[in-house]
């Protein structure tokens, strides 16, 4: 009886770190030799037993290939919510090892792998090609091919050991004669491209229909918003993985015949045939097939003569595919790069009819935001747009990305929707950052000392408590009443005293010095003024005047009778600027 459970164990914590990018984080699972005592049902549901954490599961998968040292590879349709919290954990357990290592001395931090120079791909005969496209075309026909329209039959995807029985060529379309798509239109505007945000942000399934006037039409399948796969009818040989693995030299034009003829004796897709010729694992392949369903996706992209359909559908037909794209990001980087680009003007002018609007995140794409692999960078800038209320022209000073860096992303995510330019402000939005803001004030205070009440360092020149000061005052003047209203009186005027006590005792050398020595002890003074003089020096060896004069400025006002640091202070002047 085949057999329908099984359970992968990982010894230790380094043999799980080493199979998972390639098995379940791309979708996929593999059932070492020995592990089965009996041939496998064509679906199975499959525990993980991990390192620390025990049991968890079970896992649905699809057996599509035996290997050929008799392990067994699966494609996983979804990983459970449970499954996927374990794998968390053991990865931060990871970053916590990793840590500890570093910071105990035990590793150190791993230089960069050394590049591999690939060869470069060979010349491609058009004569070869021909060949080779013919004998797809024949196989295909000899294999057949699920009529387009006709019912899916979603049949599991065994590579059989016995007589093969010819499997339909690409993932089967449903029937959607007479339904009508909830999306249209034409390739020659923009609107598709749209339709692939929607999508993305909708987490949407179903099925793209693309025709063009020389009467070929493809189909993608979108899962949970990205595509998972693609099927040309009639077949572009362009497209098939074969050909693109042998146009890009992965494989030789004997290599793609012979993968030909284990189709055609076992009734397998080309992939699987690659894995039984031993050209490639089951992991490698599912990452070629995403790298396929990227170039088709990119292909159509590129279409303008045509028009468009998406029907949604509760499931696909096949299950088991290849995680989706994450569409968002792609047209994401693509439109970046093309801002980056641009002249700065052209940018700028692009740009210049929002700068009074307000910038906010479009309704509901947080989410998307959050699997578009940003920068840390682009993270913090996409928080700064979510959590506060600014207008286009404060975004550039308050942005964590540099002003170009802020205009290209701004430019792009709004032409992809995922931003929008308000001329009014939300007034919730502003006034919960507000009362937030208010209520910081308010600890600061009554704070504990006077340089927390002006947002300054204890070690602190006059200069910058004059900035500060000035700042603050200007920020929480009592004419801002009449924007927030007279409620908030009292709060301000508890701020306004607290600041101007502040300045009092702060805003002369001598009373600085003076209230410095009752709050810090003289020792740690006098060891801060010694490593600002340090840094001074090295600053003064880099020709660093601005850094050097700021060092050796602050080291005197903590210790002002030392000769050491006005000699210091003097050759920090002395830097030509």
């Amino acid at each position: 009886m085949p057999v329908r459970q099984a359970t992968r164990r990982y010894a230790d914590l380094g043999s799980f770190l080493a199979e998972y990018p390639t098995t379940l984080k791309v979708g996929a699972l593999l059932l070492p030799a020995g592990l089965l005592d009996d041939d496998p049902a064509p679906e199975m549901k499959i525990d993980l037993v991990l390192p620390l954490l025990g049991r968890v599961g079970p896992i649905d998968g699809q057996v599509v290939a035996r290997l050929p040292d008799g392990g067994v590879a699966l494609r996983v349709a979804e990983i459970p919510p449970a499954v996927q919290a374990a794998v968390g954990q053991m990865l931060d357990i990871a970053e916590d090892v990793k840590k500890w290592l570093l910071q105990s001395g035990q590793l150190v931090g791993a230089g960069a792998a050394p590049t591999v120079q690939a060869p470069p791909p060979p010349v491609v005969r058009p004569e070869v090609i021909e060949q080779l496209q013919a004998r797809i075309r024949e196989l295909e026909g000899r294999l057949g091919a699920t009529p387009p329209g006709a019912p899916a039959e979603a049949g599991g995807a065994e590579v059989s050991r016995g007589v093969p029985e010819a499997r339909p060529r690409g993932l089967p379309v449903p029937d959607m004669t007479g339904v009508a798509p909830v999306l249209s239109g034409p390739l020659a505007d923009r609107s598709l491209r749209d339709a692939f945000i929607g999508l993305a942000v909708e987490k949407l399934t179903g099925l793209l229909t693309v025709k063009r006037p020389d009467g070929r039409t493809r189909w993608g399948f979108w899962s949970k918003g990205g595509p998972v796969g693609w099927r040309t009818e009639p077949v572009e040989e362009q497209e098939v993985l074969g050909m693109l693995l042998y146009k890009g030299g992965t494989i030789t034009e004997q290599q793609l015949q012979e993968s030909l003829v284990v189709m055609e004796r076992t009734g397998s897709r080309q992939g699987e045939a690659l894995i039984e010729m031993g050209l490639c694992t089951f992991p490698q392949l599912v990452i070629l097939l995403q790298k396929q369903v990227d170039f088709v996706f990119q292909r159509v992209l590129r279409e303008r003569e045509g028009t468009w359909t998406f029907h949604v559908l509760d499931d696909l037909p096949e299950r088991f595919l290849t995680p989706p794209l994450r569409v968002a990001s792609i047209l994401y980087r693509a439109l970046l790069k093309h801002a980056k680009e641009m002249p700065a003007q052209d940018l700028a002018t692009s740009l210049r009819p929002w700068l009074d609007h307000y910038v906010v995140l479009s309704p509901g794409v947080e989410r998307t935001f959050e699997e578009m692999k940003l920068t840390s960078d682009e993270q913090q800038f996409v928080g700064i747009i979510q959590k506060t209320n600014y207008r286009l022209r404060e975004i550039f000073s308050v942005s964590s990305l540099s002003r170009s860096q802020t205009a290209a992303a701004v430019w792009s995510m709004q032409d992809l929707n995922l931003l929008e330019f308000r001329p009014e402000s939300d007034g919730i939005r502003e006034r919960e950052r507000f009362e937030r803001d208010l209520a910081v004030r308010r600890a600061a205070s009554r704070a504990k000392t006077l340089f927390e009440r002006l947002d300054v360092h204890w070690i602190c020149t006059t200069a910058e408590v004059e900035v500060g000061y000035k700042k603050l005052k200007e920020e929480w003047s009592l004419t801002r009443l009449a924007r927030v209203g007279e409620a908030h009186r009292a709060a301000f005027e508890e701020i306004n005293a607290a600041m101007d006590d502040a300045y009092k005792g702060l805003s002369t050398d001598a009373k600085r010095r003076e209230y410095r020595a009752t709050i810090i002890e003289r020792m740690k003074i006098e060891q801060s003024a010694e490593m600002l003089s340090k840094q001074g020096e090295m600053a003064i060896m880099k020709a660093a005047s601005r850094d050097a004069l700021n060092c050796f400025s602050k080291a005197l006002e903590l210790v002002p009778g030392n000769a050491e640091y006005r000699e210091g202070f003097a050759r920090a002047q002395a830097i030509p600027r």
